[in-house]
């Protein structure tokens, strides 16, 4: 009769080891991505409604630079126009 080998504890063992090890060195890796990730993502974020604001800015001057109110300000401003039922004032100590 032949006797059955139990196997040996002490060569699963080091297995083990270098399974669970390779396993957190890559967690962590992992993790130290992520972070790197994240900050990126709250920065492009914090640029990204900067950048929104701007917009928002642009969309209104351009809705203000094609108004009426836009052209009459330029007319009294550059060209000295008044309005026919306006009063003016001068100053004649100048």
């Amino acid at each position: 009769m032949r006797r059955k080998r139990k196997p040996r504890m002490i060569f699963y063992v080091p297995f083990w080891i270098l399974i669970v090890g390779m396993f957190i060195g890559l967690m962590a890796i992992q993790f130290s991505r992520y972070e790197d990730y994240r900050l990126q993502l709250d920065r492009l974020s914090a640029e990204l409604n900067a950048e929104e604001q701007v917009a928002a800015d642009l969309r209104q001057q351009q809705a203000f630079y094609g108004s009426d109110a836009h052209i009459e300000r330029l007319a009294r401003e550059l060209l000295n126009y008044v309005r026919h039922d306006e009063i003016i004032f001068r100053n004649i100590a100048e």
